[in-house]
């Protein structure tokens, strides 16, 4: 069934090989440069193509951004091929020059992994454990992968369009704002959850309101 399954749904993909070599700081400040360009051409592309993005993003969008992020996956992690031998998947060019012809092989990728629904790969895991074990790592890897591309995506895109806007600038707190914000929330807020621990008895909140209104007298003169 594996090797059938294989051979009707897996759609080969062939990877381009594309040099990741960088050969000095300026050769890689200018690949880094050409892929900062690329990802904002994408991302613009996004702003004007999918409504709400990069805060939404439809269901369609998703998954055709998704389609291309796992394609490249496939070609920084091309499958696999296992052969089946007394019910164990072992990759097949670890045998070596043993014939392998008449043992049944699965090619384990990214189109293998995601031919089987949710509910037949949740099935599977009964079925065949060895199996699920390995589409298993395939999908988890790749939709991690996919995610964060997403997310660098979004994050081009936001730049985009908060680029040119005013920020507004707040002004730098004082000394005497630093003390008077911890004396109001972060030091009760602690003194509270201390005592709800138990690690400070119900007395010191009296006490600890007592020392505030002396310090502010003396603080403020």
């Amino acid at each position: 069934m594996s090797t059938s399954r294989n051979a009707a749904k897996a759609v080969s993909t062939t990877a381009t090989a594309v040099s990741t070599t960088v050969n000095s700081l300026r050769d890689g400040a200018y690949r880094q440069a050409g892929a900062t360009q690329t990802i904002e051409s994408v991302a613009q592309y996004c702003i004007e193509s999918v409504a709400g993005f990069p805060e939404t993003i439809s269901t369609e969008a998703k998954d055709e951004l998704y389609g291309g992020y796992r394609m490249k996956f496939n070609e920084l992690k091309p499958a696999k091929t296992f052969a089946v031998v007394d019910g164990n998947y072992v990759i097949l060019e670890t045998l070596g020059d043993q014939d392998v012809s008449k043992v049944e092989q699965v090619t384990i990728g990214v189109e293998f992994a995601y031919s089987y629904t949710n509910q037949e790969f949740g099935k599977l895991k009964d079925e065949n454990p060895q199996l699920h074990s390995l589409i298993k790592i395939v999908r988890e890897t790749c939709s991690t992968y996919c995610s964060n591309r997403l997310g660098d995506l979004k994050r081009a895109a936001k730049r985009l369009l908060n680029s040119g806007k005013d920020r507004e600038r707040t002004a730098n707190k004082t000394f005497g704002d630093y003390v008077n914000e911890w004396l109001k929330d972060t030091a009760p807020t602690r003194l509270k959850n201390a005592i709800a621990r138990g690690n400070s008895p119900q007395g010191d909140m009296e006490r600890f309101n007592n020392a505030v209104i002396a310090f502010k007298v003396e603080w403020n003169g």
